[in-house]
C-alpha cells in the first residue's frame, strides 16, 4: 500500500485514495480490452461505428477526464447490456445498440458508461478486491464462522457499492448528456424499455438490468437529477422497492 496516492476526483467532487495511477489503469484496459475482443466479434459496419464515435467524441468532449484516449466498439450479440473498462474503453452489445429509438438514448448509454470512467469505478472496485484477499489471508487461520462473516460482509459491501456507483453514473450521465446537447430525457425513455422488458422476459446470460440496479430506481435517480427535485413518485420507489 505504500504506493497509495490521494488525489481529487472531479468527477465524484471526493478525495479519493488510489493505487493504481493513470499509467497503470491504461494498462489494466488495455490487457482487459484485449481479453474481450478475443471472446466476442467486434462489428465493422462503417455505418454503426461512426454513429458510436461521434456520440462518444460529443459526450467526451464535456466530461470530466480530459487526460484519456477513449475509445468505443459494438460486439455481436443480443445481450441488453453496455460496459466500461478502466482506461477509456466502451462497449455496446449489437442488442442494445438495436433497441434504442434515436441518438439520444444512445447517448445516454454511452455517457453512463464514460460517467463510470471519469468517477475510477472499476479501478476502485479493483482495490476493494485487492483489499478483501489481503483481509481473507488475515483471517484465514482463524474459525471458520469468523471467515465466514468476513465473506458475508465483504459482499453485502461490494453489492451496496456497485449500486452506489450506478446511480453515480447516471448522474454524470444527465450532467453529460445536458452539456453535450442531448435530451436526457431520452434516457428516461429508454430505462422504460428496457423496464418493460425486464417485466416481461427472463433474465438472459447478461442483461442490462442484471448489472444495473432495477430500471424503476435508476428511473427516479436520472429524473431527480433532470429536475433538481425528487418528485413524491421516485421518492416512493427508492424508499420501498426491493427488487
Amino acid at each position: 500500500m505504500s504506493g497509495c496516492v490521494t488525489e481529487y476526483n472531479v468527477a465524484t467532487k471526493k478525495q479519493e485514495v488510489l493505487i493504481y495511477d493513470t499509467d497503470k489503469e491504461i494498462s489494466i484496459g488495455d490487457s482487459v480490452a484485449a481479453s474481450i475482443e478475443k471472446e466476442y466479434k467486434v462489428i465493422e459496419d462503417v455505418d454503426i461505428n461512426e454513429k458510436v464515435e461521434g456520440i462518444l467524441l460529443r459526450i467526451v468532449s464535456v466530461c470530466d477526464r480530459q487526460n484519456l484516449k477513449y475509445f468505443i466498439k459494438v460486439l455481436e450479440g443480443e445481450e441488453l447490456n453496455a460496459v466500461s473498462l478502466p482506461g477509456g474503453y466502451v462497449y455496446i452489445f449489437k442488442g442494445l445498440y438495436d433497441s434504442v429509438d434515436n441518438d439520444d438514448q444512445l447517448a445516454g448509454v454511452i455517457a453512463h458508461e464514460v460517467g463510470h470512467i471519469t468517477a475510477k469505478h472499476s479501478i476502485k472496485r479493483l482495490q476493494n478486491v485487492y483489499g478483501a484477499l489481503m483481509l481473507q489471508l488475515l483471517t484465514a487461520q482463524k474459525a471458520g464462522e469468523v471467515s465466514g462473516g468476513v465473506n458475508l460482509a465483504l459482499n453485502s459491501l461490494f453489492v451496496a457499492y456497485s449500486q452506489e456507483d450506478e446511480f453515480m453514473a447516471d448522474k454524470l450521465s444527465v450532467k453529460y448528456m445536458k452539456k453535450a446537447g442531448y435530451d436526457p430525457r431520452e434516457m428516461v425513455a429508454f430505462l422504460g424499455k428496457i423496464k418493460k422488458d425486464h417485466e416481461k422476459a427472463p433474465l438472459k446470460q447478461i442483461t442490462y438490468w442484471k448489472t444495473h440496479p432495477s430500471p424503476s430506481k435508476r428511473i427516479a435517480i436520472v429524473n431527480q437529477e433532470i429536475n433538481g427535485k425528487l418528485e413524491f413518485k421516485d421518492y416512493v420507489i427508492l424508499t420501498e422497492e426491493k427488487f
